[in-house]
């Protein structure tokens, strides 16, 4: 009972850590010069048709990071303590937040090894993150409160990793040499896009989970407001569907 206990406090400590330490090492320094990396790594991001404008990123981790933190400490609860979900989630959530810190090591370097390096971590994030769904039955039959609410923040983070992993894959192609041409960047993007959509669609069905949609279409949301101006097709393209996965979400929330 005693290690079963320690256990959900060392999960707890994991997650939050995992949260704050890779705050400590991506936020944004103050009053510190931009190096030539920096500058060369934003241009690299920039490329990269597939990234929401930055303000989407702030919005969508601070709403994960605040969900994941309310659930790891209601885990860590006594009256938890033989909670069948919260036993099968604690490997899952260290796991996650593990490689959340390393992830956060990387995304603090400017130079290309760590570049691909937070990529192909973001990547590896998302089976880990589906496990930690599954463990958690989100989707399944509603549980008491707060752990009913507290789960769909789990959804919203793994359907994030999703578009994060689209994101991640092109900026690997693209540090190999590959999608150097404009053109071949937007058809590539235009592809992508709907790509990405039906896989959502396809996914969120499969898991019962309607909020795995929401971060997908809030990361099409916010590509579309980044290339509103310079690729006003891919705008366009990304606008409607995120229209569109506003529809499929409401539909099956009221189906659920």
């Amino acid at each position: 009972m005693k290690n079963r206990e320690l256990g959900r406090y060392v999960t707890a400590g994991i997650v939050i850590g995992g949260i704050v330490g890779t705050y400590f090492f991506s936020r944004p320094r103050k009053n510190v010069a931009k190096t030539y990396l920096d500058i060369k790594r934003q241009k690299k991001v920039d490329r990269n048709l597939l990234t929401p404008a930055n303000a989407t990123f702030g919005i969508v981790w601070s709403t994960i990071y605040a969900g994941t933190i309310a659930l790891a400490i209601h885990q860590a609860l006594p009256d938890q303590l033989n909670n069948p979900r919260y036993q099968k989630a604690q490997p899952w959530l260290r796991i996650n937040y593990l490689l959340t810190m390393v992830f956060g090591l990387f995304f603090a370097k400017s130079e290309k090894k760590h570049r691909i390096g937070a990529a192909i971590t973001t990547i590896a994030m998302l089976p880990a993150a589906i496990g930690l769904h599954r463990a958690l039955e989100v989707g399944g039959e509603p549980v008491a409160e707060p752990e009913n609410t507290l789960r769909k923040f789990i959804g919203i983070y793994t359907g994030w990793l999703t578009a994060a992993s689209a994101i991640s894959a092109t900026t690997l192609i693209q540090e190999s040499g590959y999608l150097k041409k404009t053109t071949d960047i937007k058809q590539w993007t235009s592809a992508a896009l709907p790509v990405t959509t039906g896989l959502g669609i396809w996914a969120s069905r499969q898991l019962n989970d309607p909020a795995y949609l929401l971060p997908i279409a809030t990361a099409l949301a916010g590509i579309a407001a980044k290339q509103k101006d310079s690729n006003k097709e891919i705008s366009l393209l990304a606008a409607g569907l995120a229209a569109a996965l506003a529809g499929v979400i409401i539909h099956d929330t009221q189906s659920a």
